[in-house]
């Protein structure tokens, strides 16, 4: 008999860890019943991804299709057709800023949401700027940043906990929490005493507004990559895992607390790594190839191809200081495809990538959506091209003082670009053959970091490149402008790592079950009124 379990996702983003564990197969289920997040943009994302996974694969209708690549459906047409499934998805998704909403609606909404399930699972985590390492390089300085709400924000997942006592919750964050400090105090310190003991931690003023339980549990937490006996022999480090030795194609570092109520004594077990790294090639390759637009210029592909030429065709005589990139470079402007176009909302063609095309390819799309190439200065175009040619012939990208003298930004970081504060990898190629560097937030502001490997297309990823190595399916449509749905695919976690964690949640639920049997009723039940 298949049990349903209930999901609620805070601080939601577009819903990378919702879509894993709605993904996990077998006799326990998961159920996203509630997903909150700020971001309206990314709002009309989880709603629309809701509708989406109330149809088995095989039946999407057809009119799913005709909006999501612009075919004259609107995503009011959509809902209008389906009206049930419309509503579910408006239910489960809430537009709301955790920390400005009132509690008891955040509580009632919830429970609401929830019913009288005995066991069920909170996910998400806090905005990441206040703990990035990039972020607090940027904001450093600024008035206010020691004492900035964000480092605290995690306390309204503390409160969740607190009110609820969900049996299994997850708590995601950067690797740049482990360091980060407020106050004085290392804040992933503090975060890991709380959630160890939420009703504890919560403030007077908070206990106020959540009724108490009947019984206040304590949790464990442990680690997904990391095996251990008992939790407290784990140490800070413990809890990161390295994306790329778990069948993602991209390094990204996360910390992921797994957290298990203490009346549960389960040692639950660990992440297995993949038998080898997935690579850019094995998931974007096979994509439509396109070219870059031009800012503040004609797009049409004779000034593309004028615009990079330029200067560059004398480049192959003159020194570079290399010669196997000169001649990379003389090759690739002889050879520039006249058919190219920058893309758009929907691509015809294109073939099933070499890796994870179960998970990643619809053939019902008959091409890719959102691949559409950002507007570049010639001049980028330019650095572009060098930075693509230089890791073709060398397999890593160029740092900016390996840039011949004529390529460096005209800005003073470039001239001293030799420590990271100055970000000497101002532009970064991504390799072939190897993981992508982590998809971050940042790529949204521009491409620098984010360079297609392929020297004849000239340009950054595409939204549709970037959600493949962050493993996003390609019937996943972001919401919002292109600056929106690149923030969101930069935030989220890689859903096919998600469905991992889901695995292990799982066999812990299962496990917690299995506890049950003889056991009384959890007399946890709150009502909270409004």
């Amino acid at each position: 008999m298949m049990t349903r379990v209930p999901i609620v996702d805070l601080f939601a983003g577009p819903g990378g860890l919702g879509e894993g564990f709605s993904a996990h197969k077998g006799a326990l289920r998961f159920n996203v019943v509630l997903s909150i997040e700020k971001d309206p943009a990314a709002c009309r994302t989880l709603e629309l991804r809701h509708f989406f996974r109330q149809f088995e694969k095989n039946q999407v209708p057809e009119l799913y299709y005709g909006y999501v690549k612009g075919e004259g459906v609107s995503r009011e047409d959509l809902f209008r057709a389906f009206p049930d499934n419309a509503r579910l998805a408006s239910v489960a998704t809430w537009h709301a800023e955790l920390g400005r909403e009132p509690l008891n609606e955040v509580l009632y909404r919830i429970e609401k949401a929830l019913g009288n399930k005995r066991h069920w699972v909170l996910l998400g985590g806090p905005p990441c700027q206040a703990y990035s390492v990039i972020g607090r390089v940027r904001m450093k300085g600024l008035k206010g940043f020691s004492t900035d709400e964000r480092h605290t924000l995690y306390r309204e997942y503390l409160k969740i906990v607190a009110a609820f006592q969900p049996t299994v919750f997850v708590m995601e964050n950067v690797k740049g929490i482990l360091s980060s400090r407020h106050r004085d105090e290392k804040i992933f310190t503090r975060i890991l005493k709380d959630m160890q003991n939420p009703w504890d931690a919560l403030s007077a003023d908070d206990r106020k507004e959540i009724p108490k339980p009947e019984v206040s549990y304590h949790y464990r937490l442990w680690s997904f990559s990391k095996t251990a006996l008992r939790d407290d022999l784990l140490g800070p480090n413990d809890y990161v895992i390295e994306s790329e030795h778990f069948g993602i194609p991209q390094t990204r570092h996360r910390v992921i607390i797994l957290g298990i109520r203490e009346d549960y004594d389960i040692v639950p077990p660990v992440l297995e790594k993949a038998g080898g790294r997935l690579t850019v090639r094995d998931v974007i390759y096979g994509i439509p190839l396109i070219r870059s637009r031009l800012s503040r210029s004609e797009h049409d592909t004779t000034s593309w191809i004028r615009a990079i030429k330029g200067e560059m065709s004398q480049w192959h005589q003159q020194s570079v200081g290399d010669p196997g990139v000169a001649s990379k470079i003389k090759e690739v402007l002889d050879n520039l495809p006249e058919e190219l176009e920058p893309g758009g909302r929907f691509v015809k063609g294109g073939v099933a990538p070499n890796r994870l095309s179960e998970w990643l390819f619809d053939e019902r799309l008959g091409g890719v959506l959102q691949h559409e190439s950002r507007a570049h200065m010639p001049s980028d175009l330019h650095r572009y091209l060098y930075a693509a040619c230089y890791a073709e012939i060398h397999g890593a990208f160029p740092r900016i003082n390996e840039f011949p003298p004529w390529l460096w930004p005209k800005h003073s970081n470039a001239s001293q670009g030799t420590k990271v504060e100055d970000f000497n990898d101002r532009f970064r190629v991504q390799l072939w053959d190897g993981p992508a560097t982590t998809i971050t937030s940042h790529i949204s502001k521009d491409g620098h970091y984010f360079i297609h490997p392929d020297p004849t297309q000239c340009r950054s990823l595409t939204v549709r490149e970037a959600a493949r190595l962050q493993t996003f399916p390609d019937n996943y449509l972001f919401e919002g402008h292109r600056t929106d749905q690149y923030w969101q695919i930069g935030n989220a976690v890689p859903p096919l790592l998600a469905l991992q964690l889901a695995d292990i949640v799982a066999e812990v639920l299962e496990a917690c079950m299995d506890h049950d049997i003889g056991r009384s009723p959890l007399a946890n039940v709150r009502h909270v009124s409004r």
